[in-house]
């Protein structure tokens, strides 16, 4: 515990240590995680606040114990308490010093440090308006592809699995706000919706009115004019039928939902659009049947000693997946080397990644690693030594992509990407799939394996069949690590073969 709080410390009186920590910190989980430590603190500092407040209670109620008790003697017969000389004495002195002292003690600000502690975090830590921006992103995001309902999110249930986590009514009010300034009506409304079912006035009512000022009539208030803005006034008038009598505004309300629902409309039925892309990443498709597993030994002189377990997933176009060429030990190295230089990519419209942060992991060519790449692809390694490894926040995603580049991004003596080599790093609970659409195939992370494709075939002209989004990841903490080895480098390492009739035009991995 000491160890905790004191690291907690440490970080919080290291403005650009924080700072660095915990950017953007929706878009990656390692980047999160320090979230966590920032609220133990906030915690700990609560809790000196809160015994400080006790001990002072304590102490006040211990000083009125003893004036009340000699209340209760001089209350019945006033002259005669004082007519004693103790008694008159003792009054006279208590209200000449006792009363000035508890006066002065009742004044004393109590838990000072913690409170200026607790801003301290907060100024220098404190998730922005864009965090939560991101946040609210990637559980819109888990939505729209999995068709996730808001009734199951706020009870931590994915994809039929219950997960001991939750989402409050502030959380859900905050999920629906954010779909009425998306204009995402219908969501707004199951939001809404699930909001007034996690309420629970006996566990929340005194906490969320005094210190959030939160005030449920303004929840229905919002509810139901959300109801009415969107045509379901029959709805709405069911809803505030039952609370009118809550408060005043409610009535009003109701008032005018009733007359409102006289017209002779009825309420619009919503039919949710299927997202096909989203059935993907849930693997809900006839997958092709053409794949095989065997054991590599010809690519490299090496592998005559320790041949790789390879898995072909598609012959056309060319996909495959190579177990165990990654260690515990390599992954622990690039996962710990990476986190002080993780980065977000730039927001923009209409960009692929999603909550999601990267870094370079630079490595020698002649690196085991690398040595690995090359006996997986047979591909030239010194001109692309370096890796890319990203982690993955809330929601996070790439959407639908080629890892080809454009003709002005390319440089003159490496080319287009001919080869994507993806090592994953960790398991992932739930989502996260690699999905390649043309190919009917969703790959899910396999931690120590890599999955492999060529972006340009024989006549080294992009693979249109190689389209492929990288899915929401729902409940884990994805890690990747990509390789990319470019066209120019292989002239000769790597010559273009000829292409054949029948199952031979198809390009050979290994």
């Amino acid at each position: 515990m000491y160890f905790i709080v004191f690291t907690s410390l440490t970080l919080l009186t290291l403005p650009g240590v924080l700072l660095k920590l915990t950017t953007d910190p929706a878009m990656s989980i390692a980047g999160m995680k320090y979230l966590v430590d920032m609220e133990g603190l906030f915690i700990n500092e609560l809790t000196h606040y809160t015994k400080e407040l006790k001990d002072k209670i304590d102490t006040i109620e211990s000083f009125l114990h003893d004036v009340q008790s000699k209340r209760e003697i001089s209350r019945k017969n006033p002259e005669e308490f004082v007519a004693h000389p103790l008694n008159g004495f003792s009054l006279i002195r208590r209200l000449h010093e006792d009363w000035t002292h508890i006066e002065l003690f009742m004044a004393q600000g109590v838990g000072q440090e913690s409170l200026k502690a607790i801003q301290k975090g907060l100024e220098e830590g404190r998730p922005t308006d864009q965090d939560l921006d991101d946040a609210i992103a990637g559980i819109r995001a888990m939505c729209r592809f999995y068709n996730l309902q808001p009734d199951d999110i706020a009870r931590g249930i994915f994809l039929g699995q219950e997960y001991n986590a939750s989402l409050t009514a502030l959380n859900c009010l905050s999920l629906a706000k954010a779909c009425i300034n998306y204009e995402e009506g219908n969501d707004a409304i199951n939001w809404y919706k699930t909001a007034v079912s996690q309420y629970d006035d006996d566990r929340d009512g005194q906490v969320y009115r005094d210190v959030f000022d939160f005030k449920l009539p303004d929840l229905y208030e919002n509810y139901v004019s959300t109801l009415v803005s969107t045509g379901y006034r029959q709805a709405a008038l069911s809803v505030i039928r039952d609370v009118s009598d809550l408060d005043a505004t409610l009535w009003l309300l109701h008032k005018k939902v009733y007359d409102d629902a006289k017209i002779d409309i009825a309420d619009p039925t919503f039919l949710g659009k299927p997202w096909v892309v989203g059935s993907r990443c849930q693997g809900k498709w006839d997958t092709k049947k053409y794949f095989s597993c065997h054991y590599e030994s010809k690519t490299t002189d090496f592998l005559r000693l320790a041949p790789l377990k390879v898995e072909v997933l598609s012959l056309d176009p060319h996909i495959a997946i190579y177990h165990g060429v990654i260690y515990d030990s390599e992954i622990s190295r690039v996962k710990n080397g990476s986190l002080a230089s993780l980065k977000s990519p730039p927001r923009y419209i209409n960009g692929d990644d999603y909550n999601l942060k990267f870094s370079r992991v630079i490595e020698d060519h002649n690196s085991t690693l690398n040595q690995r790449v090359k006996d997986i692809t047979g591909e030239e390694v010194r001109e692309d030594s370096d890796f890319v490894i990203y982690n993955y926040g809330i929601g996070g995603h790439r959407n639908i992509h080629m890892d080809n580049l454009q003709a002005i991004d390319q440089m003159a003596e490496l080319g287009d990407r001919l080869t994507s080599v993806m090592f994953f790093l960790s398991e992932v609970n739930q989502g996260g799939a690699i999905v390649f659409p043309y190919a009917n195939l969703t790959v899910w992370p396999q931690k120590g394996s890599a999955l492999v494709w060529r972006n340009l075939n024989f006549k080294m002209q992009s693979n249109e069949g190689l389209v492929h989004l990288s899915c929401p990841v729902v409940v884990g903490s994805k890690w990747t690590l990509i390789k990319w080895l470019h066209e120019r480098p292989q002239m000769f390492s790597r010559p273009c073969e000829k292409e054949y009739s029948g199952l031979q035009t198809h390009e050979k991995m290994i």
